[in-house]
């Protein structure tokens, strides 16, 4: 009886422990499949993934993974359930140590589609906006934000991804000649890109999610430690990788920053952001 009893309390202990340790959520642009990782396996990958202990993992440009190949991938890191919105081009990705239910995988109107489902009480959306058209992000986040208003649960929501777009919030800290130098060196290679409108840079993007009501987790992170004295958590010039979060998550952000690490540096062209929120 007492073996039964102690038994149950230690279960009892680890099932409250998991449940007050906050959700650890990743978000990484990694680079073509992460191509740069050529080990069997993406070893180099998975374990760098391995020390953050991540709840949820979403993910852009997936390329060449399959919906198996996602799976078998995510298992490494010991999430037992994953999604990929499509098999070709670039997709997203999202894996979990939860179960992820009501999938919604949308490929139309979008470049490289988008992933909304729910993971625990959590609203999911995973999204890779177009790079080249600034008029084609704007359409595709009205997209994304339509299929929002659609749901009944205006509470819980969690949208990250690569929004290949600047946000007015960083305005004062950005470099915005070396930004449209960049631009319109990108024209000179290919003249069919847009990403300039009428030479200036395109915030309207991100004041979409911004007017929609939707938090910046970095930028507020952020805010709130510098107004304690504390240093500059974002440190990009120009980030085009975000965390967005509906006003009653943002209240529960415990911490959210970029990845600067020896990994990060030299496996791919972005930095990872990671958000802990306190459950």
């Amino acid at each position: 009886m007492n073996r039964i009893l102690i038994s149950l309390f230690f279960c009892l202990y680890i099932a409250d422990a998991q449940a007050q340790a906050p959700l650890r959520v990743l978000s990484y642009n990694i680079l073509e499949g992460m191509v740069t990782d050529t080990t069997k396996g993406k070893e180099v990958f998975v374990q760098w993934v391995k020390q953050f202990n991540p709840d949820m993992v979403a993910l852009q440009e997936c390329n060449k993974f399959t919906q198996k190949t996602l799976e078998e991938l995510a298992a490494t890191w010991g999430h037992p359930y994953a999604v990929i919105v499509k098999e070709n081009g670039y997709p997203t990705g999202l894996t979990s140590r939860y179960p992820i239910t009501n999938i919604q995988k949308v490929t139309e109107n979008m470049t490289h589609g988008f992933i909304m489902a729910n993971v625990l009480d959590y609203n999911i959306v995973v999204l890779h906006l177009n790079p080249h058209k600034f008029r084609k992000r704007r359409e595709e986040i009205a997209n994304i934000l339509a299929n929002i208003a659609q749901k009944k649960d205006k509470h819980g929501w969690v949208l990250m991804g690569d929004f290949n777009s600047n946000t007015p919030l960083d305005m004062a800290r950005l470099d915005t000649n070396r930004i449209k130098a960049a631009h319109l060196n990108a024209v000179k290679k290919n003249p069919k890109i847009e990403n300039l409108e009428d030479g200036s840079i395109d915030f309207k993007v991100q004041q979409h999610l911004l007017d929609a009501g939707f938090v910046d987790a970095l930028y507020a992170y952020d805010r709130a430690e510098r107004a304690t004295g504390g240093k500059d958590t974002i440190r990009s010039k120009s980030r085009i990788d975000y965390i967005y979060l509906s006003k009653d998550l943002a209240k529960k952000v415990k911490t959210c920053h970029f990845i600067y690490d020896d990994f990060t540096a030299k496996y791919s062209d972005h930095r990872p952001v990671y958000m802990e929120l306190k459950k």
